[in-house]
């Protein structure tokens, strides 16, 4: 099976450490709804100029590499790690469906456990590999991390280095279909936690993928559009404190919802 077969990026995110939601919430307190030029940001080594780019150089070359490993040159084990973890349920595609059944079943996360436990080492496949390209790029920087995922969810990272259709960093979706990709990835995430793989790391990416879900389905970002407006600055840092602070219940019960936040904007 090959990632090419999955909703770009869907399957495969990792995360930052951090020290918890309460912590978390306080790295997007001064952070722009806007990215700063890279000049402004010291802490990152400076990469060179792509003509054509737009928004935040280093946000738009973290995720370049991700797809790079993710979905565009993915290896052989990223492959076979994916197509263990998603054959037993009918495919990729068929996952969230899975995932969904075992929470209305009333025997989640039980039952959900059950089914990946067997596959556990493909999931820490995943989670080396994300955990590098995490690392790399926001190691030692938090609240970069936010602004990735903030950027990313609003659609404003303009890479022309992509084919047509692909060259927003952004998750992806067929017109006039909102995206499927958020919920398909949450299973993942959910199943590093109950597979024990550095919970509050994966619990924190779950929370980022849920404010980028949101401030998505806000901004409706345009595919290959290279002047995506930002939110509201207000809007941007509300949404994200809103899902920093969840637990992994809350997390679950909002990814139940499809295609929008039950809150959305609130």
């Amino acid at each position: 099976m090959s990632l090419n077969t999955m909703d770009r990026r869907g399957a495969l995110r990792a995360a930052l450490g951090a020290a918890g939601a309460a912590a978390a919430v306080t790295l997007i307190g001064s952070a722009p709804a806007q990215a700063a030029p890279a000049s402004r940001r010291s802490h990152h080594p400076s990469l060179p100029d792509v003509p054509g780019m737009v928004g935040d150089r280093w946000a738009n070359e973290f995720w370049y590499q991700y797809d790079e490993i993710s979905y565009f040159n993915p290896s052989q084990e990223m492959k076979d790690a994916v197509a263990a973890i998603t054959t037993p349920f009918g495919g990729f595609t068929q996952t969230y469906d899975a995932w969904l059944a075992t929470r209305r079943s009333g025997r989640y996360p039980r039952s959900f456990l059950e089914t990946i436990r067997p596959v556990k080492d493909a999931f820490e496949v995943l989670s080396r590999n994300q955990k590098a390209v995490y690392e790399q790029f926001y190691g030692h920087d938090p609240r970069g991390l936010v602004l990735a995922f903030q950027e990313f969810g609003q659609g404003t990272l303009f890479d022309p280095r992509r084919p047509a259709g692909e060259k927003v960093h952004m998750m992806n979706y067929t017109p006039p279909e909102p995206t499927h990709a958020y919920h398909r990835w949450h299973p993942f995430l959910a199943g590093f936690v109950l597979l024990g793989m550095e919970p509050r790391w994966w619990t924190h990416i779950n929370r980022l993928a849920g404010a980028a879900w949101e401030l998505q389905s806000l901004a409706q970002p345009i595919i290959d559009h290279d002047d995506n407006p930002h939110l509201p600055r207000r809007t941007v840092h509300h949404i994200t404190a809103k899902w920093l602070r969840r637990d992994r219940a809350e997390l679950d019960a909002a990814f139940e919802v499809y295609p929008f936040p039950a809150d959305l904007g609130k």
